[in-house]
């Protein structure tokens, strides 16, 4: 994928839209130890720019209501529907918000994060979501979500 180097002409699909969604509905009481979206799902969907690397920005507000820690991260799947297509990241269960292993108001946890992805189609359409999980059998809960994606030179 070529780099914008100084001095280069930037085309229309060298800096694409930057989309972006959320959501403050609560997902209360969740147990899954894989990654999930929820309902509703909060996603784009984004053309990958001219360089193939874009920067996935979240957010959530969550909390373990149980002693395990919860997580949140997102999901990069191709293709123009929120959470279907083929998995090229997904979970990012090491670089993921993650909650303490304590329950209780102590435990909630508001904190947005970023990850570069790299290796992207230009030119072609994928999607990202917010997704959440347990590390282990406990339960959770989710009281907000964002996400964006932006193109990286």
């Amino acid at each position: 994928m070529p780099d914008l180097l100084a001095g280069t002409t930037v085309q229309a699909l060298d800096t694409p839209p930057v989309p972006y969604a959320n959501d403050a509905s609560d997902i209360s009481g969740f147990t899954d130890i894989v990654f999930v979206s929820g309902t509703p799902v909060v996603g784009v969907v984004f053309t990958a720019p001219t360089t193939g690397r874009v920067r996935v920005d979240w957010h959530a507000r969550f909390q373990p209501a149980s002693a395990v820690a919860a997580q949140v991260g997102f999901a990069l799947r191709t293709g123009g529907t929120l959470g279907a297509g083929t998995v090229v990241q997904d979970g990012l269960n090491e670089n993921c918000l993650e909650s303490p292993n304590v329950s209780g108001a102590a435990s909630r946890v508001q904190a947005g994060m970023f990850f570069i992805v790299s290796g992207l189609t230009p030119g072609s359409t994928y999607n990202a979501v917010v997704c959440h999980r347990m590390v282990a059998a406990g339960t959770g809960n989710l009281f907000a979500r964002s996400i964006s994606v932006s193109p990286v030179s």
